[in-house]
């Protein structure tokens, strides 16, 4: 029984996706808009915070944070240096006691400036 619940606990330490930056995304510059001419459209990224079990022990500024590592990530991960993000989006879980907030996603345009 001990042995079920270790494993019960993995995975919702997994289900909460809590990432760090990368080395390489920590060059990502995060933009609300692109003023340039002289960039490479590489095309749509994603980021995610929290999830459906364990996010909502999480708050909304880290799952905030998380998602917007999670972007740069997936941009560096695409070769780009500039990301044009979009606001968060933040999602609630139900309950019998009330909702809490438990997923933040963002997305954007990644692009690769010289």
């Amino acid at each position: 029984m001990r042995f079920a619940w270790v494993i019960f606990a993995v995975l919702i330490l997994q289900a909460c996706s809590t990432p760090e930056l990368s080395k390489q995304a920590a060059a990502v510059e995060v933009v609300t808009q692109m003023d340039r001419k002289d960039c490479m459209n590489l095309g749509p990224v994603f980021g995610k915070g929290g999830g459906s079990f364990g996010g909502s022990m999480i708050s909304d500024q880290k799952l905030m944070e998380y998602a917007s590592n999670d972007l740069r990530n997936n941009a560096a991960a695409k070769g780009a240096n500039v990301v044009v993000a979009h606001p968060h989006q933040m999602a609630q879980t139900g309950g019998s006691h009330g909702g809490s907030t438990s997923t933040s996603t963002v997305t954007g345009i990644a692009y690769k400036c010289p």
